[in-house]
């Protein structure tokens, strides 16, 4: 399989996008390494996605409000 180019989802050059690490366990980068092969993204990519999604799903549920002045 061919790496694609992509867009980033934020359409924020990752040059200038703020860095965020995180240490998942093996079982979970596993998981996360092959739904990112299936949907032919980079794991950043899809970690980005995913955690795009909690956020609102969070956000939906009332369990945070995005005001900036929180």
């Amino acid at each position: 399989m061919t790496a694609m180019n992509t867009l980033p989802l934020n359409n924020v050059s990752p040059a200038k996008s703020p860095r965020v690490a995180f240490y998942p366990p093996s079982e979970i980068k596993e998981k996360l390494e092959k739904l990112a092969s299936i949907e032919r993204r980079s794991i950043s990519q899809m970690a980005l996605l995913l955690v795009e999604e909690g956020l609102e799903r969070a956000q939906k549920e009332g369990r945070f409000n995005e005001s900036k002045d929180d």
